[in-house]
């Protein structure tokens, strides 16, 4: 009788082990799909970033632009003294 309640606490043990295993490549592959979302989080801020900062640049270009032209026209500032 005492073999069989070795292989079966054997048995146990590797079943343990395999539910362990299991687990803990269930757990790394959580992180793994984790991290990705962060990068790819941080890469979308980024790139709504750049395209704020562009968008930012060319208003004030164009407001830039627009206030060159206008100080360009001498009778513009004219009722304004």
């Amino acid at each position: 009788m005492e073999p069989y309640k070795n292989s079966a606490d054997a048995k146990m043990k590797m079943i343990d082990r395999i539910i362990k295993a299991y687990q803990a490549k269930k757990l790394m592959l959580q992180a793994q799909q984790i991290q990705q979302s962060n990068v790819k989080e941080e890469e979308d801020k980024s790139f709504k970033s750049v395209k704020q900062r562009m968008n930012d640049a060319y208003q004030k270009n164009k407001r830039q632009k627009k206030i060159d032209k206008l100080q360009a026209i001498q009778t513009h500032w004219k009722g304004l003294n």
